[in-house]
């Protein structure tokens, strides 16, 4: 009955597996596409990240070119309000002033009077126009500082054109005298901002401190006159002076990431603004692509499961049937109902048949008793009539056939067989055992012996059996393997064994000692040490293993397993899982003695090495010599003292060209078994550098003639005034007009004169010295500095030359031009202590040399 009831509770199993198997492949399905979610998201957080920082990068680049322009034209503004407060006619000014800056960005300069009406404007004749409610005059009205006014982009009632007004006052004799303003068209700022628009999908806007626009770019004209929804962060009292947020555009409602920056030294703020879906259409596109992927994958294994799930209910199903079957039969043996039958050895007719053999055998009566001996055991007729005739003379009593049954199917059967007498006719008894299912039991159980004995010694997991006195019973191949040790060794346990910590353990604390005291393992790691000193990683598991169904033999059996490629591996997932995160950037894997690993394909799109070109070297391959020892020493004192390093750093590619990266390396610390790793993520940054070097060159330059600048003019004359300190020496500026340059431009045109003051600029540079520094300030207006002087006279014959120099014809293609110069010499200290005192005061002798005749210098 035991038998019998075993496999009904493997029937009762089997619909259970059926749900089980569904549910554990739904929840794998769900875990998985929970996964690949994570995975994205955080692709996509990090990706919004480098948006971010990429915006916060413009917004700084952008901010210092608009501070730069804004300086330009206050110094144009001042010029001019200090021209028409001395009383000088400012006509040519104004021409200068529009000549040094773009085509129509100036829209107009003007003059309002006290009163608030306009009183001079560049645009030429104009009706008599009230400004006094504009509040560009009426921030400077009662205010007696002078300060910069920037007003909110106005619609011109004299020019009809849009633009921003600059604007201070001017003061006479210490009294509001009007106020002079520098009308700029919005254009003038938003075309330096067209390169970063990409078609209309990024944004470029200028802003006042109360959110009014300033410049817009795209759809400039649709912002003017407009101010920002109250909510954004930079417009707040306690705002910082740079950030970032995330927003719909209120334009055009695309979803961009923004970085503003505030200006220093102007209240007015840049924002940025770069368009999410250009940067991550790619990744969303691979997120939908990943949904479907796994969309049909999660239906293919639900498909397999139900397909299981149903295999295993029709198994269920047929136990159930074969249970039933198997106790009819087991029935018919409980009874002691055998099958007999009585046979005409002469015909070999089965003349009799007992209830049993019509059942055993499933024939109706009629037709078994019609039946010929042969027609079951599928002997020929001549074996047939041979083996009755032994049974009739009793040569032989016993015999085992095959006999078919009325289904078509045979039985190994065993048939006693004697002769009797039948109504005087001698006759054959026969009685029939089925032995078809011993058989099959004897067949298997030597199958079994034979397989658990081949198991046992074949398996690739070791097995040992422990007795209760401690000693190792048995144990098979993969056991001495897996240990490394002989059969001597195994029975001396003369290994030594660690815990997952990598402890080493006492010989009582061994899993078998622990199973030969009662105390079981399930999956337990440990690691085993070989004699070469190699170490396995192994799983034990332990069970009581009862002999005899009595506890007087209780033993232990461990099953171990050489996990130690799967411990290896688990550490190679880690280290991939940390390196490939990011995919865009390149990255680079060194093992604890700085050999490269693992490189990720980024890396060989931005070097040029294949990865089988540089695994096993060390990345000092990249280094493009630039660097020298200092700077790898603090890279790998920091890596070692914060675990890592991020930094600027130049390589040179496979073909030799040199690139700028961004660099970050960190440390993943030392694992059980394993070194530490450097993980190294860069990016080639540069376009990014040779656009930032542009905007700088643009912000420190004449674009004219390529001399600097003002700013960076007055930057180097305070650095010289500042060493002239330290070490006790002069510095000396030099103001360069030149002389009749008008008519040459009025005669010969614009290229013509802006030809001539290129060889001017060359001219200059030549005559002093590689530490001197000469700019253009504007128009036909130079100045040099000297810096370090020691000889008194030394800028006297500076001044000389440049004369001279400048004083020699110039070719104008095919036209020789004369002009001359006039120079006006100051020296620090004795003539100011401050670049605007020294350039101011260089400018007035320069007037004097001028007022002396011209083509002459003359000093303080």
């Amino acid at each position: 009955m035991l038998k019998l009831r075993l496999p009904r509770r493997q029937a009762k199993r089997l619909p259970v597996l059926a749900w089980l198997t569904l549910v554990l492949a739904s929840g794998a399905v769900g875990v998985y596409w929970w996964r690949v979610d994570v995975f994205y998201q955080q692709l996509e957080r990090e990706m919004l990240a480098q948006i971010n920082l990429r915006a916060t990068e413009l917004a700084a680049a952008v901010a210092a070119h608009t501070e730069t322009t804004i300086r330009s034209v206050d110094l144009a503004l001042r010029h001019l309000r200090d021209e028409y407060a001395a009383g000088r006619d400012i006509d040519a000014t104004v021409r200068t002033i529009r000549e040094s800056f773009p085509p129509d960005a100036i829209v107009q300069v003007a003059v309002i009077a006290p009163d608030g009406y306009l009183r001079k404007t560049s645009i030429g004749r104009f009706e008599r126009t009230y400004l006094g409610d504009r509040e560009h005059f009426r921030a400077h009205l009662d205010s007696p500082d002078d300060n910069l006014f920037i007003s909110r982009p106005v619609l011109g009632r004299a020019s009809g054109l849009w633009s921003i007004q600059f604007t201070r006052p001017i003061r006479h004799n210490g009294e509001f005298a009007g106020v002079m303003v520098l009308s700029i068209a919005p254009q003038y700022f938003a075309d330096s901002h067209q390169q970063i628009e990409q078609g209309g999908r990024n944004v470029v806007s200028l802003f006042r401190s109360d959110g009014s626009y300033l410049v817009r770019t795209p759809r400039l004209l649709e912002a003017m006159g407009k101010r920002l929804p109250a909510d954004r962060p930079f417009l707040r009292a306690d705002a910082p002076l740079q950030g970032g947020f995330r927003a719909h555009a209120a334009f055009d409602t695309i979803a961009r990431t923004y970085a503003w920056h505030r200006l220093a030294n102007y209240p007015v703020v840049v924002n940025v603004g770069l368009d999410e879906d250009v940067q991550l259409g790619r990744l969303r596109a691979d997120i939908e692509r990943s949904h479907l992927r796994t969309a049909i994958g999660g239906a293919i294994v639900l498909l397999l499961a139900g397909v299981v799930s149903q295999l295993l209910r029709r198994a269920a199903r047929q136990q159930e049937a074969l249970v039933a079957s198997e106790q009819r039969h087991r029935s018919f043996f409980e009874k002691n109902v055998s099958v007999k039958l009585v046979i005409d050895p002469e015909s070999s007719r089965i003349v009799d048949a007992n209830p049993a053999a019509l059942r055993y055998y499933g024939y109706p009566r009629e037709t078994l008793l019609g039946l010929r001996m042969n027609d079951l055991n599928g002997l020929s007729p001549e074996q047939d009539r041979l083996e009755m005739h032994k049974a009739l003379h009793e040569e032989r009593m016993f015999f085992t056939f095959r006999h078919r049954l009325a289904n078509g199917s045979e039985r190994d059967v065993e048939v006693y067989s004697g002769p009797v007498e039948v109504a005087g006719r001698p006759m054959l008894y026969s009685i029939v055992h089925d032995v078809t299912t011993r058989r099959e039991l004897e067949l298997r159980l030597a199958e079994s012996e034979e397989l658990h004995r081949n198991l046992f010694m074949t398996v690739a997991d070791g097995i040992t059996v422990m007795s209760r006195d401690g000693v190792v019973a048995a144990w098979n191949e993969a056991a001495l393997s897996i240990l490394g040790v002989d059969a001597d060794g195994m029975r001396a346990r003369g290994y030594l064994m660690y815990d997952a910590n990598g402890t080493q353990l006492a010989l009582s604390d061994y899993p078998s000692s622990l199973a030969v005291r009662g105390e079981f393992v399930d999956h337990q790691l440990y690691s085993v040490q070989h004699l070469d000193g190699r170490h396995v990683w192994i799983t034990v598991s332990s069970r009581p293993l009862r002999v005899g169904g009595t506890s007087e033999g209780t033993a232990a059996v461990l099953s171990f397993s050489d996990i130690t490629q799967l411990v290896e591996a688990e550490e190679s997932l880690r280290v991939a899982e940390s390196v490939f995160e990011v995919a865009s950037e390149g990255i680079i894997v060194t093992d604890a003695k700085n050999r490269i690993i693992a490189v990720n394909p980024a890396f060989s799109v931005l070097t040029g090495y294949p990865a089988g070109e540089v695994l096993g070297k060390r990345p000092s391959v990249l280094a493009s010599g630039i660097h020298d020892g200092t700077f790898y020493s603090s890279m790998w004192q920091r890596l070692e003292h914060d675990g890592r390093w991020e930094g600027e750093i130049s390589n040179r590619r496979k073909d030799g060209r040199l690139y700028i990266s961004w660099l970050r390396i960190n440390v993943v610390p030392e694992r059980l078994g394993h070194g530490k790793r450097y993980v190294g993520l860069f990016s080639d940054i540069t376009d990014r550098k040779r656009e930032a070097d542009a905007v700088w060159r643009q912000a420190n330059f004449d674009a004219l003639t390529g001399l600097a600048n003002r700013k960076l003019l007055e930057d180097r004359l305070q650095q010289a005034i500042a060493r002239a300190h330290r070490s006790q020496t002069a510095v000396a500026v030099l103001f360069i007009d030149l002389d009749r340059f008008k008519p040459i431009n009025d005669t010969y045109g614009h290229a013509a004169g802006d030809e001539l003051l290129r060889q001017v600029a060359r001219r200059l540079e030549n005559s002093l010295r590689d530490e001197d520094t000469v700019a253009r300030l504007g128009g036909d207006e130079f100045v040099a500095v000297l810096p370090d002087l020691r000889i008194e006279d030394f800028p006297s014959r500076v001044a000389e030359k440049i004369v001279s120099v400048l004083n020699e014809p110039h070719r104008l293609g095919a036209d020789i031009v004369d002009v001359s110069c006039s120079v006006g010499v100051s020296l620090f200290p004795k003539d100011g202590d401050s670049p605007g005192k020294l350039i101011a005061a260089a400018d007035a002798a320069m007037y004097g040399a001028k007022q002396a005749g011209r083509g002459t210098w003359q000093r303080v």
